[in-house]
């Protein structure tokens, strides 16, 4: 092998290692966000699995699957921008669409710069025949210590069928990175139709990684709202 075959070779490896140690959206929470956007010229895909259930006893026959597909953009070193295609499937009938969501997310100053790390999220959510139509959006302030992180997320949510309603709802979670793989940690999320609390566990670098997590109701709830859910995310940068 010739000198510059070495050397093209050499880079290739380089370039694919760079691609490789990209930073990404590597995800300590399913339902919390952290400060964390996907990287310039960056893309990651996720892929989320969400089983509901409206009694924790008894999961055979009554549990529900949410299957939702995203692919991440890095716009720029603040910016993302994320198409997401949703599908559910409910224990009497197979899979189908129930439509999409257009998300972007902006940072606010550089990490560190204020007491918490500001990020704002906004989310469009459209159904296939257009008939219902949401806005979301969330205030997410985070905060790094040490090997401990902490995340709030203030949502506030506008759907409209026959007319707007809106929807106030939340997200807190704390978590610890036990090694560099690997961070255990508990979240909550709640709103008008009920209050959730579990554990979540999540293992892997900004390339490839996965989280777990659970969320079991506290207390009474609306009507049709599960008593337990369990989400699976995985994550895949490119």
């Amino acid at each position: 092998m010739t000198y510059k075959h070495n050397v093209a070779v050499g880079l290739t490896l380089l370039t694919v290692c760079l691609a490789f140690q990209a930073s990404a959206d590597n995800r300590s929470y399913v339902w919390t966000y952290e400060y964390k956007t996907v990287e310039r010229g960056r893309a990651e895909v996720e892929a989320y699995f969400t089983l509901s259930t409206p009694d924790a006893g008894r999961f055979s026959g009554i549990t529900s699957a949410e299957h939702q597909l995203e692919l991440e953009v890095g716009m720029t070193e603040r910016f993302d921008f994320s198409i997401y295609q949703t599908f559910s499937q409910t224990p009497d009938e197979g899979l189908n669409y129930k439509g999409f969501k257009l998300r972007g997310r902006y940072k606010i100053g550089e990490s560190g710069k204020f007491v918490v790390d500001p990020l704002v999220y906004l989310e469009y959510k459209g159904e296939p025949n257009f008939y219902k139509h949401g806005v979301e959006f969330k205030l997410i302030l985070a905060k790094d210590i040490g090997r401990f992180n902490v995340a709030v997320n203030p949502i506030g949510e506008l759907e409209r069928e026959a007319e707007w309603e809106f929807k106030p709802k939340y997200a807190v979670g704390a978590s610890y990175k036990i090694g560099e793989l690997l961070r255990v940690g508990a979240e909550g999320k709640g709103g008008e139709s009920g209050h959730y609390l579990g554990p979540v566990i999540s293992h892997g670098r900004d390339n490839l990684w996965v989280a777990l997590g659970s969320a079991n109701r506290l207390g009474k709830a609306a009507e049709d709202t599960p008593e337990f859910q369990l989400r699976m995310l995985l994550g895949i940068g490119f």
